[in-house]
């Protein structure tokens, strides 16, 4: 006997409705997470920022290899925050001016110019059938000179 449209119906809904819970409860907690995520790794950020501060401004009184010895802190990490805190913040992307980018100086640029496929391109050296092993993978022996 066949199921009637509405216990079909039904039978949808409620399973729709048990995936549509399912979608919410997992993108809530991921929205959730990356919320979490995003002030953690900021948090860290801000700690890794004044450790190389300190290294920094430490350096003339304890080295990186002492202070790593005394610490048990990997000589490498404490390089890498006093590394980073001497670097200076990143700003926006800078832009070339456009009057330099058509300006050849007299110079012949036409190689440079030509679209790749215009360059002459060298062919790779055939292989020879005997050079190739069982695998279909060519030997190839290197030549002096």
């Amino acid at each position: 006997m066949a199921t009637s449209e509405e216990e079909i119906a039904r039978r949808l809904e409620e399973r729709d409705s048990a995936r549509s819970t399912r979608r919410a409860q997992a993108a809530t907690t991921v929205g959730e997470l990356a919320r979490r995520h995003t002030e953690l790794a900021s948090r860290v950020a801000e700690l890794e920022r004044e450790l190389g501060e300190v290294l920094t401004a430490a350096g003339d009184v304890i080295d990186v290899p002492e202070l790593a010895q005394v610490t048990d802190i990997p000589a490498a990490d404490l390089t890498r925050w006093r590394d980073q805190a001497a670097k200076p913040t990143r700003r926006g992307k800078r832009t070339r001016p456009s009057s330099t980018k058509n300006d050849t100086n007299g110079t012949d640029t036409q190689t440079a110019t030509e679209p790749p496929a215009a360059r002459p391109v060298t062919p790779a050296p055939p292989v020879a059938p005997e050079s190739v092993g069982t695998g279909g993978v060519a030997a190839v022996a290197a030549s002096s000179g």
